[in-house]
């Protein structure tokens, strides 16, 4: 099984290339995936959840390239 790991918000921003606002907003109208709290002031997520929305993102786009 492969390990998880966390990512905060500055390596967050930098893997997706968002803003971290923009990635604070996302997450709150659900366009971003949720961070996991460790504190009221401490956000993190998975990195793999981070590659994943990455991904689907770019699918997404691609879809939507040829409309």
């Amino acid at each position: 099984m492969q390990s998880q790991k966390f990512k905060d918000i500055n390596q967050a921003s930098e893997i997706v290339s968002l803003s971290q606002s923009t990635i604070i907003a996302w997450e709150a109208e659900g366009k971003f995936p949720k961070a996991v709290r460790l504190s009221k002031k401490k956000r993190v997520w998975l990195e793999s959840d981070l590659n994943e929305w990455v991904l689907k993102m770019h699918a997404s786009e691609t879809q939507n390239f040829g409309e």
